[in-house]
């Protein structure tokens, strides 16, 4: 494998496990999920830090690599914040897996209690459980929230942009290494049909984007998903798999099977698949004729953390356009500020003009999430989809 890829997020998009079953049950409403109305948060006022700038040290737990970083300068933009501020961060690479880390700090958001974070950066079904639970605190809306692009702004758990914002996002599709493939690869149903990937495609561990795409592919809105729905979906992939249509399923490591060679085509993630471009330009991205699954990761600020106000304040800095084209251009994930397009002109024109980091309303329109179910249902269909994924390696 290339030592010139950059860094990539280790277990970045991976969340399956029980953590999930457990919010979702703990919510005020069993039905409650980012596309429905959501339970009102019991959770106290926002808090603020008393003590002077200097030392209001705001910690931040988020994914390995998710910042722009300089080899001389450290991380140039949150160095600027904190020059700018006088509040000072300390940035910690500690998120892996989403229920991993949330279990780790269960009991203390379950009392309100600190729990070794100000600002948390997790997924959004991750996000909307934790918010509709009470364990996340309001920290705006601040001046971020009118950045925010449409398609990711006012979501149904946090329509007023009190809880969360949006700090990158990504879209999930289809990568193929087109040395390795007969002809072009144009849609999901194709990985689940054509004689010639037959063993060498690649599944995601992610229950939302794998069972997405394939709910996608049977023709089935994700918005209008039933339970019946998603089961005969994971039905027909375990099937498949048995057929040995797939190689395996997998976390990041799918990178790794597309550079041995032992997937040649697999479901993926647009800004790893970008990054990967550098070292393979054979790699291509495709938009599926299905459609797509978009994603977000969301900065949230703990119910225990008394630094709210410091949490609104980076939130702001980080969503002025050119801070925000910064981070994207070493990132390469979607970029959620609106005005951050322009002021990557002046940066690098070549990735302005990149649809997987700025995409239009073509690309947007064909991109969905898929809503928990409800009740008991959803975590009856994760540990039936867990159970495939980590037996099928």
């Amino acid at each position: 494998m290339s030592t010139s890829r950059p860094p990539r997020r280790v277990g970045r998009r991976a969340f399956l496990g029980a953590a999930a079953a457990a919010l979702a049950a703990c919510s005020g409403d069993p039905e409650a999920g980012p596309t429905s109305t959501p339970s009102t948060p019991v959770t106290p006022d926002p808090t603020f830090s008393s003590a002077a700038p200097e030392e209001r040290a705001l910690v931040w737990a988020t994914w390995p690599d998710y910042i722009d970083v300089d080899d001389a300068e450290g991380r140039p933009t949150l160095a600027a914040f904190q020059a700018q501020s006088g509040i000072p961060v300390d940035y910690q690479e500690v998120i892996e897996d989403n229920d991993e880390y949330i279990e780790s700090i269960r009991p203390q958001l379950e009392a309100h209690e600190p729990v070794g974070a100000d600002i948390v950066t997790l997924t959004t079904w991750m996000a909307a459980n934790l918010v509709q639970a009470g364990y996340m605190q309001p920290f705006g809306p601040g001046e971020s929230a009118a950045r925010i692009i449409p398609a990711l702004a006012k979501p149904s758990w946090d329509p007023e942009q009190a809880y969360s914002v949006p700090w990158q996002a990504g879209l999930t599709g289809i990568a193929y290494d087109a040395r390795h493939v007969d002809r072009a690869i144009g849609s999901v149903d194709e990985l689940f049909t054509r004689e010639d990937l037959r063993g060498k495609v690649g599944m995601l561990k992610d229950f939302s984007d794998t069972v997405g795409l394939a709910l996608l592919a049977r023709g089935i809105s994700l918005s209008a998903a039933s339970e019946n729905d998603v089961a005969e979906v994971i039905a027909d992939l375990s099937e498949l798999n048995e057929q040995g249509v797939f190689a395996g399923f997998y976390g990041n490591e799918y990178l790794d099977a597309l550079d041995d060679g032992s997937v040649t085509a697999c479901l993926a993630w647009s800004g790893d698949i970008l990054q990967a471009q550098a070292d393979n330009p054979y790699l291509k991205f495709v938009v599926p004729e299905e459609g797509l699954v978009i994603w977000a990761d969301n900065l949230l600020v703990p119910a225990g953390s008394a630094q709210a106000e410091a949490a609104r304040m980076l939130a702001d800095y980080f969503y002025r356009p050119d801070v925000a084209a910064t981070v994207a251009a070493w990132v390469n994930y979607i970029c959620p500020v609106v005005g951050a397009q322009e002021a990557m002109e002046a940066l690098d024109p070549s990735l302005a003009a990149n649809p997987l980091i700025f995409p239009d309303r073509t690309i947007l329109d064909r991109s969905f999430q898929l809503p928990p179910l409800p009740g008991d249902a959803e975590a009856k269909q994760r540990a039936a989809f867990a159970a495939l994924a980590g037996g099928a390696s």
